[in-house]
């Protein structure tokens, strides 16, 4: 994209902020730093989607993470597929983080080699707070690795709201207290208000969830599926099924009582029919005292969540992902969020990365990029001025979503 000179200064001027990254899959340090890393590193989590799509094999990209086939091979099974994805967001994302973190202009022929190298010497203890706190000005992060042992007031963890209700092994040895005791539905609901407890207190600010199909929750019918699974008399419940229906909705309904946020991941995702944000309608109604925090804006759905932000009081909409999803889509996007939302419910940023930390740093370049283009608009309009858009976007990488999920930092 070609920049006008205030669109840099205002990007130049959100350098300086200190902000709150809304959404990432960060776990511990210690993780990363115990990974063998390289060149492909920066080719693992979302970039991976990209890859297949482009004709690459599972095998093949399985192949390339594998450090015992020697780095040329991979970066042959690698090249092809490269030229293909480049010039998409998610590469974007990489290419930023490949200049920034280890001086390198591009990713090539002539380069990978010595950026693996660079990669390995630079995978040590405090690579956190050199790309987390010193490149990016991130104060925490909002993470959801599964974990709230994170071992750093950097990371902020956002735990699961739901695990696996399918099956009675599922519900006999539930993933986050395998030791429970359940015979029936209320000794499942016990346990998983213990969760919910013992996560806040461990520090989580917030549950996920998915913006499925959810039907009205039904006791009666919950206890029955619950007892068909425990029976023996059917092995595996259907998706949707009324014992989830339930369950979710006692969890939000807990979880709010706990002053908890209910994060739902909306659009964009295998098949993404099943996660449109207006699923989310029946449930936004029933739980008016929530805080939702929709993620992605909904994407490819943008005014269908634009409109969850109009006209209901509990739900903030959120950006992150969006950025390397499509940078032309996020300025359409913010640009008419300005007209229909009221500013303090807008997010402006999440990396949503795991493995590759450094690609949190080019996926926000890009977020101010975007967002400078939105409000050099609306200044060359003269809707509004310099200052005021300045303001607006403090507002969004920081006071919106300290307010939200109520941080005390």
């Amino acid at each position: 994209m070609e920049f006008t000179e205030l669109e840099k200064q205002l990007s130049t001027a959100m350098e300086e902020f200190e902000i709150i990254d809304c959404h990432e899959h960060l776990g511990p340090e210690k993780k990363r730093i115990e990974s063998t890393v390289d060149v492909f590193t920066l080719f693992s989590h979302y970039t991976r989607g990209d890859l297949l799509v482009a004709g690459m094999s599972e095998t093949d990209y399985q192949a390339i993470h594998n450090q015992s086939i020697p780095l040329e091979r991979r970066w042959e099974f690698f090249k092809p597929y490269w030229e293909q994805i480049r010039w998409g967001s998610y590469a974007r994302a990489a290419l930023l983080a490949a200049k920034k973190f280890y001086g390198f202009e591009d990713i090539n022929d002539q380069t990978y080699q010595s950026l693996s190298e660079a990669i390995q010497a630079a995978n040590k203890p405090g690579l956190y707070e050199r790309v987390l706190r010193d490149a990016c000005k991130i104060r925490t992060a909002l993470t959801q690795c599964g974990s709230t042992e994170l071992g750093t007031p950097l990371l902020t963890p956002v735990m699961p709201l739901a695990y696996d209700m399918e099956t009675w092994e599922a519900l006999a040895h539930p993933g986050f207290e395998p030791m429970a005791l359940i015979r029936s539905l209320d000794d499942y609901l016990d346990a998983i208000q213990r969760y919910v407890l013992r996560v806040k207190d461990e520090g989580a600010v917030g549950l996920k969830m998915l913006s499925n199909p959810y039907e009205s929750p039904n006791r009666e019918q919950a206890i029955n599926a619950f007892e068909r699974l425990r029976s023996a008399t059917e092995s595996r419940l259907p998706v949707p099924n009324p014992l989830r229906d339930y369950i979710v909705d006692e969890i939000i309904t807990f979880a709010t009582k706990q002053h908890l946020v209910i994060a739902v991941h909306t659009g964009y995702w295998g098949d993404f029919r099943m996660l449109d944000p207006l699923h989310m309608i029946p449930i936004l109604q029933r739980h008016p005292e929530t805080r939702f925090d929709i993620y992605h804006l909904g994407y490819p759905w943008m005014r269908e969540a634009l409109m969850l932000g109009k006209g209901f009081p509990n739900v903030w909409l959120n950006l992150c992902w969006t950025h390397v999803i499509s940078q032309r889509f996020v300025v359409l996007a913010l640009d008419e969020a300005i007209d229909l939302i009221p500013m303090n419910k807008l997010l402006a940023f999440g990396g949503d990365y795991g493995l590759p930390v450094e690609k949190v740093y080019g996926h926000l370049v890009m977020a101010r990029e975007d967002i400078a283009k939105v409000l050099a608009k609306r200044i060359k309009e003269k809707q509004m001025t310099e200052t005021q858009a300045l303001e607006l976007a403090r507002k969004w990488f920081w006071d919106n979503p300290r307010a939200l999920y109520r941080l005390n930092i």
